[in-house]
């Protein structure tokens, strides 16, 4: 995916393309995977919840993972513009999920939300994380971003389009680092463009289980 705009069509057949961000007038593909980086609490739904919001007034089925606080805040920020969240949540039109302790459970889930795409009839389902809810379950950093790369190497598989933010008040510079490795496009300002720090999964995970044996 290239930066554009919804007046673009750089939809390939067969392909869900053309989704709107929410913000900007930014389109992306199903099978793209986002990285948002933001600084501070009051920054952490100016991408993320106009996002949700496109989403859920498109009536795609939206997953968010989060801690359960960050989610509950989501659900007041779209409650604000007039979203009603508790009805989206009692349709499964919202799912908010504290995530998992091990990359093979997130990958279960992954597989079980797209799965659910062909049962449902639908096209693809809206995925995003706040990357705190690692720190939520002390899970290591480690297992949250080779949950990153696992996601990066499945995401052409998958018909989830998917949006993951981190705070840079909360994470150091070197788990910024490896999160820009994981992710192929990233949001810059109002647009999205390639991320040119991205690197292949097999490459990230290999370096990643390198560090753990050491």
């Amino acid at each position: 995916m290239d930066a554009r705009t919804e007046t673009e069509e750089n939809v390939q057949e067969g392909d869900v393309g053309g989704v709107p961000l929410g913000f900007g007038g930014v389109e992306a593909d199903v099978g793209d995977h986002i990285a948002h980086f933001f600084r501070g609490g009051e920054r952490r739904f100016s991408v993320l919840g106009p996002y949700v919001e496109a989403g859920l007034r498109r009536g795609d089925r939206c997953v968010f993972i989060s801690r359960p606080d960050v989610g509950a805040a989501l659900c007041e920020w779209l409650a604000e513009r007039g979203v009603d969240a508790a009805k989206a949540r009692s349709a499964d039109r919202l799912i908010l999920d504290p995530g998992r302790d091990t990359e093979d459970d997130m990958k279960r889930l992954a597989d079980r939300i797209d799965a659910s795409v062909q049962e449902m009839d639908e096209s693809f389902v809206r995925w995003a994380g706040d990357g705190e809810w690692c720190l939520e379950r002390e899970i290591t950093v480690e297992e949250m971003l080779r949950w990153e790369a696992l996601y990066d190497e499945h995401a052409s598989e998958w018909q989830l389009l998917a949006l993951c933010q981190f705070d840079l008040a909360v994470f150091e510079s070197d788990v910024i680092m490896d999160a820009l490795r994981t992710h192929p496009y990233c949001v810059m300002g109002e647009v999205v463009v390639p991320n040119p720090f991205h690197e292949s999964p097999e490459t990230v995970r290999q370096e990643l289980a390198g560090r753990h044996r050491t």
